[in-house]
């Protein structure tokens, strides 16, 4: 069976790279190498007019006429019930075959940073702690001459700043704390067996079945 997955962006890539692959070794009825990844560059690109978004909507209606399955995992972003209107509004509209899984949790609002900040190793948690200290103490500050509160790092950054901390300082080491080159298989970092990820292990299992 062939099952594509598609995407946003490459965070999400490499991540469920490592993910079915840790499934893979772990789950019998898991054969990692049935699944294509496809990045779409953003859920917009599903509607979009562009050469990008009719190649995504091709490649979904090809998969779907050879009985094979089209698995959608987008950020929620702000609000859940809306994205997943949304995605559900473009379905028709096209047409399309695929089920849909949205980051984090397939219930709460929120992206990929949240599921990685509930994956990581708890002996870590202490990074975290720091973190939070110095979000509270940036909106502590008053700077003369600006009027609103100091703003606080992206999600992104906070997750960079937990990998940074762990990782050594040298060239070769920097490189790992990219998107891309992430080892989320690595459980001194990372709990690829954590209950927080059961909702999209059931997902995948369910729909491959």
């Amino acid at each position: 069976m062939s099952v594509r997955i598609f995407v946003e962006g490459v965070a999400d890539k490499k991540f469920l790279e490592d993910y079915l692959s840790f499934l893979s070794d772990n789950e019998e009825s898991i054969n990692n190498n049935d699944f294509k990844i496809i990045e779409t560059k953003g859920w917009s690109n599903l509607k979009s007019n562009s050469d990008d978004g009719e190649l995504i909507r091709v490649q979904m209606t090809e998969n779907s006429d050879d009985d094979g399955v089209n698995l959608l995992i987008f950020d929620a972003d702000a609000d859940f019930s809306e994205r997943f209107n949304q995605l559900e509004e473009l379905k028709q509209k096209y047409t399309l075959n695929f089920d849909i899984f949205l980051w984090p949790n397939n219930s709460d609002s929120g992206d990929l940073e949240v599921v990685l900040e509930n994956i990581i190793n708890p002996i870590n948690l202490p990074i975290f702690d720091c973190w939070e200290k110095y979000e509270k103490c940036l909106m502590s500050k008053k700077i003369e001459g600006r009027n609103v509160p100091l703003t606080t790092p992206a999600k992104k950054t906070k997750i960079y700043g937990y990998l940074e901390a762990l990782l050594g300082d040298s060239r070769k080491q920097k490189k790992k704390i990219k998107e891309d080159n992430r080892d989320y298989k690595n459980n001194k970092h990372w709990n690829l067996d954590s209950e927080y990820l059961s909702g999209l292990r059931n997902f995948i299992i369910t729909h491959i079945n």
